[in-house]
């Protein structure tokens, strides 16, 4: 009895999460192998408490059919995974074509982009990368109208010594750490410019990848907020444009399911990774690394929300700009390299932690598990 309503129960659970869904048919059967070979394995414990006393006999027989099962079930599902994993995570760019190319597009592109670019970067003891980020800048030869403006963060290091010789560059000097999102919007007010490129410091932008967005935002008057490749330094894809979180995803990205469930259709379904990034479209959001906004998208949702210290920022911006009407988009022939490790992935506990459940639990709060009604995830 204990087996049959656990069969029934548990796949209609999953369904109510939104598990079995029309659109990844894929999906269904890998995921439900996986959930099934992770059910009977519990209920192959449960069956030795239980029996193992009065019905030696007959656990023995439930135990090892369902030990087997379960253990058949769970490499099946590896297999699977692993198998669209690798797939994913193989994509590999050539930098040297993609360079070219960008060099090609700019000289087409660098009479005809005239719209003044207003460049915001938050550091916080980031010298390295900023040296590198703003090097990467004055390489790009940007003709466009443009100003570079930094925030830091009340640095310890030799941020501030270093922007002090900047003259070009307009520095804003935070007395204590105001986090990420109030910074950001220092810079925005400050700037003059119609469109704001928001960089983080371990950001390079590659050559014509500027006037690519903005030829972009130009040719597209619904799109309020742009996001380009983003490149490992070895040239591969870091996944930079995802769905909106639902249900679902919340429980296996945030929850110790994650690590069971890693490379799984729930997760590469929120990275986008049946998709190979090489074409321009519309998305839910992009990472804050690098965005390009025009400033009356911004002002039409008050900037960035500044109750989120760190994470999230993007995710809630994107929102809220398919909330007012605005689109956001992916433009694919734009890259840059980004030198990304997330500091909540470092460790269980630390500062970082803290904040991005603190984010998390805010987003949650503010926005529910409602979605946008025009987002692409709806309208798929």
């Amino acid at each position: 009895m204990v087996l049959v309503i656990l069969n029934l129960v548990y796949p209609f659970i999953f369904w109510l999460l939104g598990l079995y869904d029309r659109r990844q048919k894929r999906a269904l059967l890998e995921e439900f192998i996986l959930i099934f070979g992770v059910i009977s394995t519990g209920t192959a414990i449960m069956i030795t408490f239980f029996f193992i006393g009065r019905l030696w006999w007959m656990s023995r027989i439930v135990l090892f059919a369902f030990w087997g099962l379960s253990i058949f079930l769970l490499c099946l599902s590896r297999i699977f995974i692993r198998m669209k994993s690798i797939q994913a995570k193989g994509t590999k760019i050539n930098l040297e074509q993609l360079r070219l190319k960008l060099e090609v597009t700019k000289s087409e592109l660098q009479d005809r982009v005239k719209e003044g670019v207003s460049i915001i970067i938050v550091t916080c003891n980031s010298y390295e990368k900023i040296v590198s980020c703003l090097g990467s800048i004055g390489k790009a030869n940007l003709r466009m109208p443009h100003e570079i403006i930094v925030i830091d963060n009340n640095s310890q290091d030799d941020t501030l010594k270093y922007l002090s010789q900047q003259k070009e560059i307009k520095v804003i000097k935070n007395e204590k750490n105001l986090g990420y999102s109030k910074a950001v919007n220092l810079g925005l007010k400050k700037a003059k410019n119609e469109l704001m490129l928001i960089l983080n410091p371990d950001i390079d932008v590659m050559p014509g990848s500027i006037e690519v967005m903005q030829q972009y935002l130009a040719d597209h008057p619904q799109v309020g907020l742009v996001g380009c490749k983003l490149l490992n330094d070895n040239g591969t894809l870091q996944y930079s444009v995802r769905r909106f979180l639902d249900l679902r995803t919340y429980l296996y990205r945030f929850t110790p399911l994650r690590g069971l469930m890693s490379g799984s259709a729930i997760e590469r379904y929120y990275l986008m990774q049946e998709w190979d990034h090489n074409n321009d479209r519309l998305v839910d959001w992009v990472l804050g690394g690098c965005m390009l906004a025009r400033k009356k998208a911004l002002n039409a949702v008050d900037l960035m929300d500044e109750r989120y210290f760190i994470y999230f920022e993007d995710v809630d911006l994107c929102y809220q700009l398919w909330e007012k009407g605005w689109q956001v988009a992916y433009v694919a022939e734009a890259a840059m390299f980004h030198k990304h490790m997330r500091a909540s992935a470092n460790k269980l506990f630390n500062r970082a932690t803290y904040e991005h459940v603190k984010s998390l639990f805010y987003f949650l709060w503010k926005h529910g598990l409602k979605l946008p009604a025009n987002s692409p995830s709806i309208l798929e």
